[in-house]
């Protein structure tokens, strides 16, 4: 498991805003400190240097207020800068 970061704030959107140390994928799975899935990450916004994730919280089984303060976790490795590695396109006949 490796640390997203600390959710600092509920939204209005029912989002939890987590000020992120690394910033996932959007659509991975998120975690609390028991390895409970909590829901998912919903976008990434902020400044490159300062990004915050919101992550869209189960609420049939949580409290999304609940969170405030707690660090949430994820699987996975860091995203890479942007780029992705894109297979070569080949034309076969015409």
């Amino acid at each position: 498991m490796r640390p997203i970061g600390k959710v600092r704030l509920f939204t209005r959107n029912k989002n939890l805003l987590v000020e992120a140390g690394e910033v996932p994928e959007i659509g991975e799975k998120v975690y609390d400190e028991k390895m409970a899935v909590v829901g998912y990450v919903y976008d990434v916004i902020g400044p490159v240097s300062a990004p915050f994730v919101l992550v869209k919280v189960d609420e049939s089984r949580w409290k999304p207020e609940a969170f405030i303060g707690k660090i949430l976790y994820w699987k996975g490795s860091p995203r890479r800068n942007g780029k992705k590695k894109r297979g070569v396109k080949t034309h076969v006949g015409r």
